[in-house]
């Protein structure tokens, strides 16, 4: 009986360090919790909704006036087209009257510093997102790291222990219960490293910007419309075979999904949502950095309409 008794207690001696240490692992986790959820969110969203009138009105370019396809390239009518401009143009253009054309001119500038305005509220929008993720993901990579560190010094310990203790234990007995909770402490930490606590997290990624341009739909208005135009439109990508939203989402299958996005990873980051690790949470703060290079792209466009605009 005090064999089994001995044995019992050698081998619970090693597991209770690893109890011990869940503990203290538990409580560092809990004090994290507060900030997870502060960066979990989504603080970034507009805090109204924009009533997206579309007063920038598509026009189609292939109906403007002669006396603005003699001015203007097909890429800057093009754009003039998706402002709603063609019309205010045409009065620029044909008045005799300076007043009038100053006029025109002042509506002119009006429509594009609008449409400015609302690329950088999305930009800002974007901005603060990829911010969020990238704080989130640089916490949770030290979060990962510093429990991976503590396991690895329980591990060396644990390892220290049943070797100094079967050296200096002479009964067979207690030592055997010693080597196999040690065995069993050893396991146990080993998986721990291989899977660490918080190694992922839960969040609800979808519904937002990201998944307007992967589903192609801008049904809810979260993009400015003439914005959402500009990026369909295949005038303004440098191939001309595929728009900026396009190209932008191939860049996503290639480099975040390896060249092929399965059912569970589009629903995770374009639909409700799910466990995300810190390597996941990285690509969402690239994707949103990469959407935000892509709307900044159109204001270089929006740049030479005016230069154009400037010329005549």
């Amino acid at each position: 009986m005090r064999f089994n008794y001995n044995l019992r207690i050698a081998a619970l001696l090693p597991l209770v360090l690893i109890t011990l240490l869940g503990c203290f692992s538990s409580c560092a986790t809990r004090k994290g919790n507060s900030k997870i959820a502060a960066l979990k969110n989504d603080y970034c969203a507009p805090a109204i909704k924009y009533q997206q009138d579309d007063s920038l009105s598509l026009e189609d370019g292939r109906l403007a006036d002669p006396s603005i396809r003699a001015k203007l390239n097909m890429h800057d009518l093009k754009m003039a087209s998706h402002l709603g401009l063609n019309k205010i143009l045409v009065s620029y253009l044909n008045s005799s009257s300076s007043v009038d054309r100053l006029a025109a001119k002042q509506q002119l500038i009006e429509k594009i510093l609008l449409f400015n305005t609302q690329i950088e509220a999305i930009v800002a929008e974007l901005d603060c997102n990829g911010e969020r993720y990238e704080q989130l993901a640089r916490y949770l990579d030290g979060k990962n790291g510093h429990t991976t560190s503590r396991l690895t010094v329980a591990s060396i310990i644990t390892a220290a222990a049943v070797s100094v203790s079967t050296a200096l234990i002479k009964n067979d007995n207690v030592n055997k219960g010693i080597n196999i909770g040690g065995g069993l402490a050893g396991a146990g930490l080993g998986f721990m490293l291989l899977n660490p606590k918080g190694k992922k997290i839960k969040l609800q990624s979808g519904k937002g910007l990201l998944t307007n341009v992967w589903n192609e739909n801008n049904t809810d208005t979260s993009f400015p419309p003439a914005l959402w135009r500009i990026m369909m439109d295949k005038t303004f990508s440098n191939s001309g075979e595929s728009s900026l939203l396009q190209t932008l989402k191939r860049r996503w299958v290639l480099f975040v999904f390896n060249g092929k996005v399965d059912s569970t990873d589009e629903v995770r980051f374009f639909n409700s949502g799910g466990y995300f690790s810190e390597q996941d949470v990285q690509h969402l703060a690239d994707m949103h950095n990469q959407l935000q290079a892509s709307v900044r792209s159109v204001q270089q466009d929006t740049r030479g309409l005016i230069e154009a605009i400037n010329r005549l």
